[in-house]
């Protein structure tokens, strides 16, 4: 039997669920940032890197993808550094080599409501992603965990739906 990936979109962004922290998200080594405030590869842009330096906030970088452990992605959201458009990726297990999605995530380019963009849960499965999100004019989410997928959609209302 193979697994099933869950996704949707809802009415909530990045840093919302960043916000929740422990009571929504699983238990992760690694958080990778691909799109940060629309800009992909962002550990490549100077302004980006001084904002983190200016912050404290210590990062490992692999073509360009910000990679963080949970402590340093708390640190990234209480200082309001996902202000939309943003894409994040948790794993289990911490990987200096993270190799993010090749495609975009965010609700600019997909509605997961619908379909997820080809190839999805087998990296997801390959690379031992417990979660990829991606905001815009609402949240993209695709888990394996349904569990994570039930706590994901008790917290917020699927996009579109009035509140």
């Amino acid at each position: 039997m193979t697994e099933r990936l869950l996704h949707g979109s809802l009415n909530a962004s990045v840093a919302a669920v960043v916000d929740a922290g422990l009571e929504l998200l699983p238990d992760f080594e690694l958080a990778a940032i691909p799109l940060l405030d629309g800009q992909e590869r962002p550990a490549e842009w100077p302004s980006v890197k001084r904002r983190l330096r200016a912050e404290g906030i210590r990062v490992v970088e692999y073509h360009g993808v910000l990679l963080l452990t949970p402590g340093e992605l708390d640190q990234l959201g209480s200082v309001g550094l996902f202000t939309g458009n943003d894409e994040l990726l948790l794993a289990a297990e911490w990987k200096e080599e993270f190799v993010s999605f090749p495609g975009r995530l965010n609700t600019e380019s997909h509605n997961f409501s619908e379909a997820t963009p080809l190839g999805l849960e087998e990296w997801m499965m390959d690379s031992g992603c417990m979660l990829a999100l991606g905001d815009g004019h609402g949240l993209n989410f695709a888990t394996l965990d349904p569990e994570l997928g039930a706590r994901l959609h008790a917290r917020f209302k699927p996009l579109g739906a009035k509140r």
